[in-house]
């Protein structure tokens, strides 16, 4: 028997479109979902890919990211693990794509579990997050979210497989190291997840890089999609996006992937 996946729509933000991706018309709003992946795993158990927001956004976040991108919309892990049956003590191991606040910040429901002592994460981007919150440039890092008690970080500094089926591949794109997933199903085929190095299907089929000030250059991007369309010909994958509300909707109300 195989591995199962669910998508976990954990809320989502409203913001103009700009920030997300570079786009001409700043008055057009943007509905950006936070999401979790659920995998089962026959060898390796529970797998949490990234853990969305919290409730305690508004006194957590800073006030450049709730000016930003705020949060209108919050369903924790916890409460999405609940309706799949399961609660944070049950999850065996944590993966995160990038430590920004939508996608570390449900680490705190997980202080004193098993999970919080193998929480895998790219080398770069742990060491970029612990540099900007350190010196007073965090933007979309925030300290108090990632440096939770009792976390041990597993750094993943080149692609790695954790199984046949399972493996991570590391972008030098949003952040210096984003972990993206290659998911290989019984009976769904191969699936992408690329997290935000590619925000929706929109940016990837017309090239739209990322808005705001959170690449440097629009050259890493191109990069990465170049390698992601590759990628997605030689596995014969279907793309999970980063924030796609419309794909991350319908993903999550297909239930079990298997």
């Amino acid at each position: 028997m195989g591995m199962k996946i669910s998508v976990l729509y954990l809320g989502r933000m409203e913001f103009p479109k700009f920030r997300l991706v570079q786009w001409e018309d700043e008055g057009e709003m943007i509905k950006s979902p936070a999401v979790a992946l659920l995998i089962q795993h026959p060898t390796l158990g529970n797998i949490l890919y990234d853990t969305g927001n919290c409730h305690e956004h508004q006194k957590l976040y800073t006030p450049e990211m709730k000016h930003n991108y705020p949060v209108v919309e919050c369903i924790s892990v916890k409460e999405a693990l609940a309706a799949k049956g399961l609660t944070p003590d049950d999850i065996d191991r944590i993966i995160i794509s990038h430590l920004h606040f939508d996608h570390a910040a449900g680490l705190k429901y997980f202080v004193g579990t098993k999970a919080i002592e193998k929480v895998m994460v790219s080398e770069a981007d742990l060491k970029e997050a612990w540099f900007s919150v350190t010196t007073g440039n965090g933007g979309a890092y925030i300290r108090e979210l990632f440096d939770v008690e009792g976390i041990r970080f597993d750094p993943v500094s080149q692609d790695t497989w954790l199984a046949d089926d399972l493996g991570l591949f590391v972008q030098k794109s949003h952040t210096p190291g984003v972990i993206g997933l290659i998911l290989k199903t019984e009976h769904s085929g191969t699936i992408l997840a690329t997290s935000d190095t590619v925000y929706s299907r929109e940016s990837y089929d017309l090239g739209l890089p990322p808005g705001g000030t959170i690449n440097k250059t629009t050259d890493e991007f191109f990069d990465n999609l170049a390698r992601i369309k590759a990628m997605e010909k030689e596995y014969d994958a279907e793309l999970l996006f980063g924030h796609d509300f419309d794909q991350i909707q319908e993903w999550a109300a297909r239930g079990w992937i298997e």
